[in-house]
């Protein structure tokens, strides 16, 4: 039996009728939004512009301090003289504090002091040092339109990047799970007591919302590298040169929104569940079932139809066959190319047909030989017997 109709299934568009408006009205001078489960980008505006981008840099700073840093270690904090209105943690001078709370301190309050600190203890006072490892590390990730030249992030002369090498840095960064939780938080309370709020306020007040990092300037306007995750779609978007904190909001949440509203995610397979049941060649009865050899899903784009099916089952299994052998797949394809293939196991051991009767005299037979009998002999004992008994044989 099948549990797919008809063994194939397949699932019309969503939106077959209906086109999904691209976002309008953005006022960030560049922006982005990627689709970061296969790569597809669903908007762009001059993603590859070399620009100023504020604090972003810092998403940078980060970077370096992950590779080179535990996250236990202490440093002590340095000495900052701050620009006007630059953003600050609060942390203070000569306090010794420990990666993970620098870290907290300059991701959530985008503090300028945290960042110096880092800089110059994992540069060993050496500024330089410290932007030489933060430009060794772009080239290493292929981000070629990006050049560092401060920490931080302020409007510094050979400080750019673009939206396109943001997003690209971001998604890497996300992968480190101290990284991607501390720029989910609303807020965090560090180990002095210190609480530092988050500067991006869409974080706690969209669910959807899991980053990643703010950034404002003269020159840069006000930036927003941007993350979201919903119900399996996860998504990235960067808007650069907003004219406000407001727009800066409103463009992100257009683009995201966009984007959970063009894509979904679809469940293919449960580990452990059953999809086919097979019989067993040879007259057996056994029914043996197929199941999935792990949990997968896709996602899509709600406009396109994809086919889900099996493939490679036989019409019959062939004992003797260990339980947790691949027969067959579930298979996906998108627009006719394989997206997705998800083993199909034997749930239990198929077990060796039974010996038939023909064989079983074979068997008998043999013995006999081996016991050195013949049918021939035991038909001429069984003559004389009967003999003796009427007296025709002399004693």
């Amino acid at each position: 039996m099948c549990v797919l109709a008809g063994c194939a299934l397949v699932s019309a568009p969503a939106h077959a009728s209906t086109t999904i408006a691209k976002p309008s009205g953005l006022q960030a001078r560049q922006a982005l939004l990627i689709e970061t489960d296969t790569g597809t980008t669903l908007f762009a505006r001059g993603a590859n512009a070399r620009v100023p981008i504020a604090s972003t840099t810092k998403l940078m700073t980060a970077y370096v301090t992950l590779e080179t840093q535990s996250l236990g270690h202490v440093f002590v904090e340095q000495p900052y003289a701050a620009s006007q209105d630059e953003s600050l943690a609060g942390l203070t001078p000569g306090a010794r504090y420990n990666v993970a709370d620098l870290l907290r301190a300059m991701l959530i309050a985008s503090g300028g002091d945290a960042a110096n600190t880092l800089a110059l203890d994992i540069g060993h006072g050496s500024m330089a040092r410290f932007l030489a490892l933060m430009n060794a590390d772009a080239k290493q990730l292929g981000l070629t339109h990006t050049h560092y030249t401060t920490p931080v992030g302020l409007d510094t002369p050979g400080n750019y990047s673009s939206a396109a090498n943001l997003a690209t840095l971001a998604q890497v960064l996300l992968r480190n799970k101290f990284f991607a939780k501390v720029v989910s938080e609303p807020e965090a309370i560090l180990h002095d007591g210190l609480v530092v709020a988050n500067t991006d306020d869409l974080i706690g007040a969209y669910p959807f919302m899991v980053g990643v990092k703010t950034g404002h300037t003269q020159d840069a306007g006000y930036c927003l590298v941007g993350a979201a995750s919903w119900h399996g779609v996860h998504l990235m978007s960067v808007v650069l040169g907003d004219p406000s904190n407001a727009a800066r909001d409103a463009d992100t949440l257009k683009l995201l929104r966009y984007g959970l509203r063009l894509y979904h995610h679809v469940t293919i397979a449960v580990r452990g569940r059953s999809y086919f049941t097979l019989g067993v060649s040879g007259g057996s009865t056994q029914k043996v079932a197929l199941v999935a050899a792990r949990s997968a899903g896709i996602v899509i784009s709600r406009a396109v139809a994809v086919h889900v099916a099996l493939a490679g089952v036989p019409a019959q299994l062939q004992a003797p066959l260990a339980a947790g052998t691949q027969v067959g797949a579930i298979d996906v394809t998108e627009n006719g190319k394989l997206a997705l293939s998800v083993a199909l196991l034997t749930q239990a051991a198929v077990a060796a047909a039974p010996e038939s009767g023909a064989s079983y005299g074979v068997v008998i037979l043999a013995l006999f030989v081996l016991g050195g009998c013949s049918l021939g002999g035991m038909r001429a004992r069984a003559r004389r017997r009967a003999r003796r008994r009427r007296g025709l044989v002399a004693r």
